[in-house]
Order: structure tokens, then C-alpha cells, then sequence
């Protein structure tokens, strides 16, 4: 177990002079986009502005002073290897480029001080630490180069390299400022997915549990006739394994009925607990609809558009339930253009007609037989099977919506099919059953 830990811990290691030595290498080479300004060899450098931006961001959980002395070691290395090879000589000659290496030492020695905790620092202390670092390591730069000799400079010199650094703190602070606002808005992106798979999840597993809740009572008949089974034999003279086969299926139906209903009821209450009293406006249910169905076309390759009209906003209780009708007739309309062709269009229309919100799913699928009219709303009953595995899909889908309308919501819902030309269902709901009082 030790030796693991020392392996880890190694790995970690390399992995953080990794990072060292490319944030060197990355600060040598920019070294070199400079201006000479008023002292042979005193550069203004690009460097500068990218070095905040580096220890805050692919050095941030290393120590400030161990990556300035690498990135010091590694600009002296560079500018007098350039130097030797006449590429980039210094006018200033060695002590020059020594300097130069050492305004990164100083440069994080400051930062060190200013900065106990790259994490928790505000963005203003740090702005105001970036400026102080850039200023105070010119300043001890500029004494390397003058042999400390700091009366011989012009008070208007310190003034010029005041407004150099803070220049350059505004192009670092203004970098940072956009990478901090990116990572925002990556979190607010990641946390809408998760939002919106959670949501879907959940849609999912409500439409499950109304389906388990309208099998307890097929499992309760089940269970009365095993019993009922029970009492005609008893009264015949049948022999008594058959009596005790018969009362110990009823006996074990109703042990499944309770195993049945306790699953349920668990998952239920884990449900409530977490969204029992959320709402949603129709606008963010149509959304979340939007993009999972995007995501699942991109996944599949699918070329079908999906275009969704909506007319009204309201904020609705029922969310869950309508989320349920809505994918479900989408999905069944890209299923069934899926099978014919890769390319088509999904329609999802919204509008209020007198005392109901009709909502409209049509497609240019193959359509609907005459025969097959008759039968979609049948329990079980589907047209769709995997071609891999040769399984027939469940079809409780347009069955589960039919009876969500009309259960749920007291409303109705009707197909029209042409084939060749497409299918559209019409979803038609009172409107005191959706909107939230």
C-alpha cells in the first residue's frame, strides 16, 4: 500500500513539472515579443501579461515561487543560448539576460506574499495583486541592470513603468476575467444537462409507476380467482394437492402484489420528495423537450428537423404527465421515419382553442395503415421491432398516451394518417387541467 501511494504520488509530481516546464517554455518564447525601453537590455515584454494568467490557470495548484524559478532558469537558459547563437543578442550581455530570467523569480516572490490562496482570492485583490507583482518586479529588474543605482532614474520613469503594468494587469485581468466567465458558463451549461436528464429520468419513471399502479389491480383480480380457484375446489371432491396448489398461487400472487406495491411505493416517495412541488412553464418543458430530442437525433445521424410552434406560456403542475404525452409522440414520429428514411421533419405545435390547449404532433413519415389505424392505441400492440435482436418493441407508448390524456387530464386525442403524406395526432386538454392555480 505504501509503495502505491509513493507511485500516485510520484505521477503527481511529474505530472505538476510538467506543467512547470511548459508554462517555462511557453513564457521563454513569448519572451521574445518585446519593446527595449529607455535602458539597454530592459525589455517590456508580452510575457507579462501571460504569466498571471498562467499560475492562475495550468499552475494554479502549485507553488507560486517553484514555478517562477523554473520559468526564471529556463528565460536566462533560452535568451543566452540565442545570445551565444548571434539569433538574439543582448544589448545588455549577460547580466541583462540574467535580470530578465530574475524578473520571474521576483515576479512570484511578490505574488507568494499577495496571494496566500490562488483558489479563494477575489478577482479584485487579484487584479491588484497582478499590478503590484508586474510593478515592484520591474522595479527590482531595472536595479539589476543599474547596480541598484535607483537615483540615477527620472521620477517620470517610475511613472512610465506604473502605467506599463497597469496596461498589461488589464490585458491579464481582462484574459482572466473571460476564462473565469467561460468556466461559469460551462458550469451553468453542465448543470442544465444534468437538470435536463434528471428531469427526463424522472418523466420516465412517473410514466413507470402509472403503469405499475394500473397493474396492481390486474395482479389483485389474478389473486382473487387463484383464491376463488380455491374455494371450488374445496367444495369438489378434487384431490388436495390441486386444493393446496391452487391456495398457495394465491397466496404467493399476494406476495408479489405487496413486493409489487412496496417497490412503488419507494420509488414514489423519492420522487415527491425531490420535485413533488415543482412547476414548470410550458416555454422550459418545450426546451428541455428540444434539446433531448437534438441529442438523440445527432446520436442516431438522423437528418430530421424538429420545429416547435408555441403560442402560449403558463406554469403547470402537471409537467411531468404532459412531458410524458409529448416525447412519446415525437419519438413515435421519428421512429417511424426513421424507418423508412434518415432525412424528414417533426412538427410540435401549441394554441388555445376556447377552454382547451391543443397541442399537435405531425411528421412526414410513411404514415399509418388502415389496418394498423385501428389497433395503435391497443396495449401492446406495435409495428416496430430491432432488426439486431428481432425483439418487438413494448408498445406501450401511444397506449400510455391515450390513457394519460384521458385519465390525467380528461382530454382527448385523435391521428389522422395519410400514407406516403404523414401523421398527425391532435392532443386536446382542458385548461384548468394544466395551468397551475
Amino acid at each position: 500500500m505504501k509503495n502505491l501511494f509513493k507511485r500516485e504520488e510520484s505521477c503527481n509530481d511529474m505530472k505538476q513539472w510538467r506543467w512547470t516546464v511548459l508554462v517555462g517554455g511557453i513564457i521563454a518564447l513569448t519572451s521574445q515579443l518585446y519593446l527595449n525601453f529607455f535602458i539597454d537590455g530592459f525589455r517590456i515584454s508580452a510575457a507579462a501579461v501571460l504569466y498571471p494568467v498562467l499560475l492562475m490557470t495550468l499552475t494554479k495548484n502549485q507553488d507560486a515561487l517553484k514555478v517562477g524559478a523554473a520559468t526564471g532558469a529556463m528565460v536566462f537558459a533560452f535568451r543566452t543560448l540565442l545570445d551565444l547563437a548571434g539569433i538574439a543578442p543582448s544589448l545588455g550581455g549577460q547580466r541583462s539576460i540574467l535580470a530578465n530570467g530574475l524578473f520571474y523569480v521576483f515576479y512570484c516572490l511578490f505574488f507568494s506574499i499577495m496571494v496566500k490562496n490562488k483558489y479563494t482570492v477575489s478577482f479584485p485583490r487579484l487584479v491588484f495583486s497582478i499590478l503590484i507583482c508586474d510593478f515592484s518586479a520591474n522595479i527590482c529588474e531595472v536595479g539589476l541592470q543599474i547596480n541598484l543605482n535607483y537615483n540615477s532614474l527620472a521620477p517620470s520613469f517610475y511613472l512610465y513603468l506604473l502605467g506599463i503594468a497597469f496596461l498589461r494587469t488589464l490585458a491579464a485581468g481582462t484574459i482572466l476575467a473571460g476564462e473565469r466567465n467561460y468556466r461559469t458558463l460551462m458550469k451553468r451549461t453542465e448543470h442544465e444537462n444534468r437538470y435536463q436528464r434528471l428531469f427526463l429520468m424522472t418523466t420516465r419513471l412517473k410514466n413507470e409507476i402509472y403503469f405499475m399502479e394500473k397493474n396492481t389491480d390486474e395482479i389483485e383480480s389474478a389473486m382473487s380467482n387463484a383464491y376463488q380457484l380455491y374455494e371450488k375446489l374445496s367444495a369438489l371432491d378434487t384431490p388436495p394437492e390441486l386444493k393446496k396448489m391452487a391456495l398457495s398461487i394465491a397466496r404467493d400472487v399476494h406476495e408479489i402484489k405487496k413486493d409489487y406495491i412496496r417497490i412503488m411505493q419507494g420509488i414514489q416517495k423519492e420522487i415527491d420528495e425531490q420535485n413533488d412541488k415543482e412547476t414548470m412553464s410550458l416555454r422550459d418543458l418545450l426546451h428541455i423537450l428540444e434539446e433531448s430530442t437534438h441529442r438523440m437525433l445527432e446520436s442516431k445521424r438522423l437528418d430530421i428537423q424538429l420545429e416547435i410552434q408555441r403560442q402560449d406560456d403558463f406554469v403547470m403542475k402537471q409537467h411531468y404527465a404532459l412531458m410524458v404525452v409529448l416525447i412519446n409522440l415525437v419519438n413515435n414520429a421519428i421512429e417511424a421515419i426513421e424507418g423508412a428514411r434518415t432525412k424528414g421533419w417533426v412538427r410540435i405545435e401549441e394554441k388555445k382553442e376556447g377552454d382547451f390547449y391543443v397541442f399537435i404532433v405531425s411528421d412526414d413519415g410513411p404514415g399509418i395503415s388502415e389496418r394498423d389505424m385501428k389497433r395503435i392505441f391497443q396495449m401492446g400492440f406495435s409495428t416496430k421491432f430491432d432488426e439486431l435482436t428481432g425483439n418487438i418493441y413494448r408498445g406501450v407508448g401511444l397506449s400510455g398516451v391515450k390513457m394519460t390524456v384521458e385519465e390525467k387530464f380528461h382530454g382527448t386525442i385523435e391521428v389522422n394518417s395519410q400514407q406516403g403524406v404523414g401523421t398527425q395526432f391532435q392532443v386536446r386538454i382542458p385548461i384548468h387541467m394544466l395551468e397551475e392555480t
